[in-house]
């Protein structure tokens, strides 16, 4: 397998970021234009998760019969049809349609990006760059919203389409360009052994471990965004001030994936892993003791957060890569089961939290500690066993 240029798998990575986050703030503005109710059109976010996380789960098996080019292409017309099909109607039936097709392109990118890293740079490698794709997301999950209010104020909702529209062009055009013909060999399995597949990744405990951990903490993100906007409606400053205030989660996050390329120079996967992991439960203690001890405000719900999303960027893109570099030959399906389990699992969280919310807030803070600490220790106990396994032999 050839090694492609970062840049071009970091490109590849932002599409989804940018292509889910840049609608959010027209949403408000397109049920009125439509005249449709905004649940409706709230389906325009869930259904693009909901798309994202089975494609996914389905592009391992895409892999198998076509190869990473075919693939890839395929992931990249469907991301760009359905950015021009969501923008071009100008009507609810095209968006919700358009949204899906993006979902499942989108899906297929994110996936790819990540193994095509793992596969071309080998597992050391992959480890060190992979921060910097993790650091490309957060970038894109910044600048999004800014960009789609912008462009939703000045031009109109259906444009904002245009970014991606012209984003998933680029992509194709270079992908035509970067991966050859036979980058990999097509095995063309059959359904069942598609199953067969993601079984054997379930049950190989180096994957397992690795995979539930890594969704563990993004259950804590996923968590707090599904419950701060309720929580801090009451909090000086309004909706403004919590826009500042999201970003210094995702610049936590960045300069996490920044400092994971770093320290997986000089030590091991699972000692980068337990650093990360250690910060964010600290910043998860903190986070429970202001809520539960101390006047709620902005500073006091969003910097424990910070470090928790700090930590998360560190062990993150290390999870990722120990995960999909678990078994051999298989880092397309591992990349895209992987996928599966953190959106699905964020996915229903995010359903529940604001019943959660309205009912006993506290109790989302104990989620968020609970699952950190779930987290920490099974990668513990997972490096012991490994570590006197080795002993051993």
């Amino acid at each position: 397998m050839p090694s492609f240029p970062l840049s071009y798998l970091i490109f590849i990575a932002m599409s989804s970021p940018i292509a889910i986050n840049i609608l959010l703030p027209a949403l408000p503005n397109i049920a009125k234009q439509l005249n449709v109710d905004i649940s409706l059109v709230q389906l325009s976010y869930s259904l693009y998760l909901c798309a994202l996380a089975f494609g996914q789960l389905l592009v391992g098996g895409i892999v198998n019969h076509f190869g990473y080019r075919k693939t890839m292409l395929l992931g990249l017309a469907s991301f760009t049809l359905g950015s021009a099909i969501s923008g071009g109607f100008g009507n609810i039936e095209g968006l919700l349609i358009g949204r899906v097709l993006q979902g499942l392109g989108g899906a297929i990118a994110m996936s790819l990006a990540r193994a095509l890293l793992v596969d071309g740079s080998g597992k050391t490698k992959a480890s060190q760059k992979m921060g910097y794709i993790i650091m490309a997301i957060a970038i894109s999950q910044s600048i999004a919203p800014l960009m789609g209010g912008l462009i939703n104020s000045l031009l109109g909702w259906q444009l904002i389409f245009s970014i991606s529209v012209l984003q998933g062009s680029l992509l194709l055009m270079l992908t035509l360009k970067l991966i050859p013909h036979h980058s990999q060999q097509t095995q063309r399995p059959s359904f069942r052994e598609n199953i067969t597949q993601y079984k054997t990744l379930l049950q190989d405990r180096d994957f397992r471990t690795y995979a539930v951990a890594n969704t563990l903490v993004a259950i804590c993100f996923y968590v707090f965004v599904s419950s701060s906007p309720y929580i801090t409606n009451t909090f000086k400053g309004g909706i403004h001030a919590y826009g500042y205030w999201f970003i210094s989660i995702s610049i936590s996050f960045m300069a996490g994936g920044y400092l994971s390329t770093l320290i997986n120079q000089h030590l091991t996967l699972d000692k980068t892993i337990a650093i990360g992991n250690s910060i964010s439960l600290l910043g998860a203690f903190l986070l429970l003791l202001t809520q539960l001890f101390l006047d709620t405000d902005y500073a006091g719900l969003f910097l424990p957060m910070c470090l928790v999303t700090f930590g998360r960027g560190i062990s993150q893109p290390t999870n990722q890569t120990a995960a999909i570099s678990s078994i051999n030959k298989q880092s397309s399906m591992a990349a895209g089961l992987m996928g599966f389990l953190q959106l699905l699992s964020g996915a229903l969280f995010a359903q529940f939290i604001p019943l959660i919310v309205t009912s006993l807030p506290t109790l989302v803070f104990w989620l968020i500690f609970t699952c950190m600490s779930f987290a920490i220790w099974l990668h513990l106990r997972h490096w012991s066993q490994n570590s006197k396994q080795s002993k051993n032999t």
